[in-house]
């Protein structure tokens, strides 16, 4: 290979790997009506709903009862977190998972049968954890394991 190629595909390379790690930081701002770096709940689609709950710092909370069982959609902007949301009426108690910088339809996920999420979130838990859904960037659901909550 000659070494104006090795050069050309050197450079590609560099940007390549700058436009990735700038990436978070781009994205760094609000979503839908959402500011950064808050999570949100929505009345609604995540599009065109309305916010009735905004956190930001990472917590444990059980939403009060006029937030309780509401939510239609999740918009999460923060780079560095993801956000668990819990519905501790069912047992198990069961969790569905946002991954940083994403916004969910919570009726485009099921809970159990012929459930989806929507007005099934009781509480929520923002965890800062690079992110991910249990590894992934993709919304996960599962269980909630025993002794996790807290």
């Amino acid at each position: 290979m000659n070494s104006k190629l090795v050069a050309g595909v050197v450079s590609v390379a560099a940007a390549v790997s700058v436009g990735v790690a700038a990436a978070p930081s781009a994205q760094a701002s609000s979503m839908y009506g959402c500011s950064y770096p808050k999570v949100c709940l929505k009345d609604g689609s995540y599009q065109s709903g309305t916010v009735f709950w905004g956190g930001q710092d990472t917590i444990y909370q059980n939403l009060p009862s006029s937030g309780q069982n509401r939510a239609d959609s999740v918009v999460n902007t923060r780079n560095d977190d993801s956000v668990w949301l819990l519905d501790t009426g069912s047992s198990p108690d069961r969790y569905i998972c946002i991954p940083r910088n994403t916004a969910v339809n919570l009726g485009d996920y099921t809970l159990s049968g012929t459930n989806t999420w929507a007005n099934d979130v009781d509480t929520v838990r923002i965890w800062s954890d690079g992110g991910t859904c249990s590894g992934t960037y993709h919304v996960v659901t599962g269980t909630v394991p025993d002794g996790w909550r807290g």
